[in-house]
């Protein structure tokens, strides 16, 4: 039904600012119509906002809701009517083959089916895994197979090239769905990850052969993104265990500062082999593995070495020791053995009377080598202040409370 508007009322309505229902549209029983409200119109004069008629509630036919939902579901039938045999004709390697599949139309009916609709994208990705784990299923019981009694140089290229060709084809479900098939043969699982340590190791003693840095490589690529309990643990596990060997055998022909520059030393391609070498002899490490370990007589290595370099003043290795422990964030221990260290020396120089020149002594390395660290500087104070010596700090007691004046 058409509303009858006369010329008045439009005359002055040059750009629509608001919407209301007319009192004055005819018609069937509810119908209403939305005119456009200026400020000449004459059926809103003044009207109390609590006579204003509220706007009629919207329901949702649950039929016309249910030929949506039929709808939906009929897209993603006639999609995976399409995407099914696709996906058999990838893993089959027969898509290179002309005219086999209409990537177009397969895309575009995946699109609509998906479109607008997370719950939809769900329900095809699901059906795509289940669809290829017969697949990767086969794979990994034809790799266990040749994994028996297989040279490692042989065995760990296959796996490899195995997971990159299905990477290939199914680059969204490749990575998830071929590690979980491969949890299931935890014999398989384990020989893998025997291989690859195998190869890091070879890699750490400098013995790797020239064409296994690249396997190593693609083999850890393999791993990314996948790193559970059952990678990583094995992985710390060995590291911790390499490094304590290298670290006992360091220990055995050296005194701490010759240890301190092999640490400090970068050799090899591992960032991080000074840290773990480090972290090996340090009794406090919170790394269980490496705390298990840790070399035997690290602690008394390190805590007799401290007090070595501090009696003869070797400002370079003292140097040398802070930033090496400031880098694994060990400074605390420093601080420790640093505590240890003047209460046993003060004892002995408060009854010889040379408490104050070993305060300047210790305040000259704490100034040189400790990069005026403030924990450092507090136990310094404390200790001596126990011994009955006033510190004074960077600044006289006069010169601190103007200060804090200004």
């Amino acid at each position: 039904m058409k509303r009858s508007l006369s010329p008045d009322s439009l005359s002055s309505a040059k750009s629509p600012k608001l919407f209301h229902h007319s009192p004055d549209d005819g018609g069937a029983e509810g119908n209403s119509y939305r005119l456009p409200y200026t400020l000449s119109d004459e059926n809103l004069s003044c009207l109390p906002i609590s006579q204003a008629r509220e706007p009629p509630a919207i329901y949702l036919d649950p039929a016309l809701v249910k030929v949506r939902r039929d709808r939906k579901e009929g897209y993603l039938a006639k999609a995976w009517d399409l995407l099914k045999p696709a996906i058999k004709i990838i893993l089959d390697d027969e898509y290179k083959k002309p005219g086999v599949l209409c990537f177009n139309t397969i895309f575009r009916a995946v699109k609509r089916a998906c479109f607008g609709d997370p719950r939809q994208v769900e329900l095809i990705f699901d059906l795509v895994q289940h669809e290829c784990e017969p697949h990767i299923a086969e794979v990994i019981q034809s790799l266990e197979k040749q994994s028996s009694g297989s040279d490692p140089s042989v065995f760990l290229p296959l796996v490899y090239n195995c997971w990159l060709d299905f990477k290939r084809k199914m680059m969204l479900v490749s990575d998830k769905l071929f590690h979980k098939q491969l949890s299931t043969a935890p014999q398989l699982q384990d020989q893998v990850i025997t291989g690859i340590l195998g190869l890091i190791t070879d890699e750490r003693l400098g013995k790797a052969a020239n064409n296994t840095s690249g396997l190593l490589k693609n083999l850890m690529d393999m791993f990314r993104g996948q790193w559970p309990d059952v990678y990583k643990n094995p992985f710390l596990d060995s590291t911790s265990k390499f490094y304590a060997e290298e670290a006992e055998l360091v220990l055995q022909r050296s005194d701490i500062s010759h240890y301190l520059k092999y640490v400090e030393f970068p050799c090899g391609r591992e960032k991080m082999r000074g840290a773990l070498l480090l972290l090996c002899i340090l009794p406090v490490t919170t790394n269980e593995s490496l705390r298990e370990s840790a070399p035997r007589g690290s602690r008394l290595f390190l805590e007799d070495g401290f007090k070595l370099l501090m009696d003869e003043s070797l400002m370079d290795d003292l140097r040398r020791m802070y930033r090496l422990f400031s880098r694994v964030d060990s400074v605390d221990y420093i601080d420790r053995i640093l505590r240890a260290y003047i209460l046993a020396k003060g004892e002995g120089a408060r009854q010889e009377g040379s408490l104050q020149e070993l305060h300047t002594s210790i305040d000259k390395i704490w100034h040189q080598c400790f990069d005026v660290y403030d924990l450092l500087d507090k136990t310094i104070r404390d200790c001596f202040e126990g011994f009955g010596l006033h510190v004074l700090g960077e600044f006289s007691d006069q010169e601190q409370w103007d200060c804090m004046e200004d």
